[in-house]
């Protein structure tokens, strides 16, 4: 059982009133720089898109057994990710 009694000993100027919290200060209300989360946004889609280019054109070059129907499939996904990554650099401008 509880006798009751804390033995917390708080600092009078924890309780000072002219060190009050504003809540500018406050983590949540820090300012962002949106302009900068939009940039790297941009940049990973490009890496994305990029990379994927890359696989699809080592996996052809490594594969001769394909069809020249499956070549032409993977060439128009290959191009589908070219104009993504060129819309992005576009966007970077």
């Amino acid at each position: 059982m509880s006798s009751g009694k804390a033995n917390i000993n708080y600092s009078m100027q924890s309780f000072d009133i002219t060190k009050a919290n504003y809540l500018s200060n406050l983590p949540v209300f820090e300012t962002k720089d949106l302009i900068h989360l939009k940039q790297q946004e941009i940049i990973n889609k490009m890496n994305r898109f990029y990379g994927k280019i890359i696989d699809i054109h080592f996996f052809m070059l490594n594969n001769k057994e394909l069809t020249n129907n499956q070549k032409l499939d993977y060439c128009s996904i290959e191009r589908y990710f070219m104009k993504l990554y060129l819309k992005e650099i576009i966007k970077k401008g």
